[in-house]
């Protein structure tokens, strides 16, 4: 064999392993699937399998989704389990912090991506089981794959771009619930306390971070409250008072305003940024002044797509082993010049409004909300509290035991 013939064959050694290390399919079929997802591609990286899906919301008025923080790849061959580590563009829901993604109307798609551990290059024929035990989780049994049909690497950026998430989630802090919406840059939080003070009400206190690249309106004028049945339904409508009617009501307006001044302060502080554990964490495309600007959260490095346009969450679980899949991604996206935008600008809140009471209030830009306002009382374990920002509705739904 001449020297020319030997060095064919070694480029082309290299040329073909490299190609099934990276390797990119678009033409897969499975077995057993849920009816409103389908998988649109599957990329086999150097480090990590990533499965890219589409999904249509079929629910009447709405819905929600997530994924659980245990769902892993089986290899059909050797039934070995590859975990779960990123995903993009749909919460991770764990037990220590419930969250969802929720759509306002039906047949709404939504794009998203999954990232787990990497797969052998010689698997063609795999499931991926979030839970075996519940028949409506997001089971794919029976994946294959042909190997005769690649296509090039899915530029996530651009993938998810038309489908930004609406994140709703609840998690505790110092025994309180503290519900939240992530939207399009806006961080919206919100906990509920029972006042008995010039009366009997129920108090939200909210905080409003605007990360949105424009001003925005804030007019609690417009927040609205519902008690609701088990069923759901509509049982009445709750009196939400104004900064005039309930001043009306306050003798010491100086004393009460600072007390609660410290207490919409604690919830300010609590806002995004936040690690609900030690295992978990969510990155996104902006931050506050409390966390770091640069996507570190602890030792992990999660990426974020921050735009004024568009607004994506990458969630992600810590292991303890040599790879790190968050960084992995990271860098395949610095790579291709994806994250330049988010590593140019710093996310900082420049300005707070600690307002006491809540009043109308034009939010600028890196702006911090923080304020509270009375709901007058009705005995119930549901309620639905809907708050208008930006031209959306953002609906808190909370529930308790008043016994």
């Amino acid at each position: 064999m001449n020297t020319i013939m030997k060095t064919s064959m070694i480029i082309w050694f290299i040329l073909s392993a490299t190609i099934k290390m990276n390797a990119q399919y678009s033409d897969v079929h499975c077995k057993q699937h849920p009816q409103s997802m389908q998988i649109t591609q599957i990329d086999y990286r150097e480090y990590s399998t990533i499965i890219h899906f589409k999904y249509i919301n079929y629910f009447e008025g709405g819905g929600w989704m997530n994924i659980g923080e245990n769902s892993y790849l089986k290899d059909k061959n050797t039934n070995k389990r590859y975990k779960l580590l990123n995903s993009i563009n749909i919460p991770i829901n764990s037990e220590g912090e419930n969250r969802y993604m929720i759509f306002d109307s039906k047949d709404q798609i939504h794009y998203f991506s999954l990232e787990f551990e990497k797969l052998p290059d010689s698997t063609i024929e795999f499931d991926m089981v979030e839970d075996e035990n519940n028949k409506d989780a997001f089971n794919f049994y029976g994946i294959t794959l042909n190997p005769e049909v690649q296509k090039d690497f899915i530029n996530i950026d651009d993938y998810i771009a038309s489908t930004p998430v609406k994140e709703y989630g609840i998690y505790m802090k110092d025994g309180q619930s503290i519900y939240y919406f992530k939207h399009q840059g806006l961080l919206i939080s919100l906990y509920l306390t029972l006042n008995n003070s010039y009366g009997k009400y129920y108090t939200p206190y909210i905080d409003i971070q605007n990360f949105t690249g424009r001003s925005l309106l804030f007019n609690p004028l417009s927040i609205t409250a519902k008690t609701y049945d088990k069923n759901k339904e509509v049982v009445q409508d709750l009196e939400v008072l104004s900064y005039e009617q309930y001043m009306k009501k306050v003798k010491n307006k100086q004393a009460w305003s600072a007390a609660l001044y410290g207490m919409a302060q604690g919830l300010a502080a609590s806002g995004a940024g936040y690690s609900s554990s030690t295992t978990n964490f969510s990155g996104n495309g902006y931050t506050s002044s409390y966390t770091s600007a640069s996507g570190f959260i602890g030792n992990t490095y999660g990426y974020m797509n921050a735009t004024a346009s568009s607004y994506s969450t990458v969630y992600g679980k810590s292991h303890t082993q040599s790879y790190n899949g968050a960084a992995a991604y990271a860098a395949q996206q610095n790579a291709s010049n994806n994250t330049n935008a988010y590593l140019q600008q710093q996310y900082q809140i420049k300005a707070q409004i600690n307002e006491g009471y809540a009043k109308v209030n034009t939010l600028q830009n890196q702006t911090q909300y923080a304020g509270y306002f009375n709901i007058k009382y009705k005995k119930s374990d549901n309620m639905n509290i809907n708050i208008p920002i930006n031209n959306t509705i953002y609906t808190f739904q909370l529930s308790w035991n008043n016994d």
